[in-house]
């Protein structure tokens, strides 16, 4: 049984990826959406970081308005490695408990973890082998405008990560998703075979 780490830039397609590998049966672990989970209304990280960014980053139900926080955190490098302070204790210690469970109840199946920032939280030694997912910084560009964000909001965030090339290199697997869903298919099955 292996445990990998998925990792990639902004926009490269680490989701699209690992729903891909969920369909093939692959158990998946999204630290993303524990991220989500845990920053709702009552959840643990909700309370901190509303605690210390206060009520400007909230709607009118009390969610967190995740647009209004990202401007705010990727705006200022300080506030980033704060919320990340606050925040990545609790992710860490979800997707951790789902990894010690997975071995019992599945001997036989590979697990993936979709972490954005592995590399950058030095986490590639709890992974049995880590796969990035890559795409042209072009691309990259237009999918984030695509999503809605401005020019420097997407300047903001690709700055906010380890250029693509060094996560390329520190990588044990590289897929390419600059082309169609049947591409990175194709790409996969060939990851799966070797």
């Amino acid at each position: 049984m292996t445990i990998y780490g998925l990792t990639g830039g902004i926009a490269c397609g680490k989701t699209t990826l690992g729903e891909m590998m969920r369909a093939q049966g692959w158990t998946l672990v999204d630290s993303d959406a524990i991220a989500h989970k845990l920053m709702e209304p009552g959840e643990v990280n909700w309370k901190k970081v509303v605690d210390a960014f206060g009520d400007k980053i909230l709607n009118s139900d009390r969610t967190i308005n995740r647009r209004a926080l990202g401007d705010l955190v990727f705006s200022q490098p300080a506030l980033r490695q704060q919320l990340n302070t606050l925040t990545h204790p609790a992710i860490r210690e979800v997707w951790q408990g789902e990894m010690n469970r997975f071995p019992d109840s599945h001997p036989q199946q590979p697990m993936v973890v979709i972490i954005p920032l592995l590399f950058e939280c030095s986490l590639q030694k709890e992974f049995d082998a880590v796969i990035c997912v890559a795409c042209s910084a072009a691309t990259q560009w237009r999918r984030l405008l695509a999503r809605g964000l401005s020019e420097e909001q997407t300047r903001q965030r690709l700055a906010s990560q380890w250029p693509l090339l060094e996560k390329m290199n520190h990588s044990q697997s590289v897929i390419w998703n600059e082309g169609s869903l049947d591409c990175l298919c194709r790409q996969f099955q060939e990851l799966t075979r070797a």
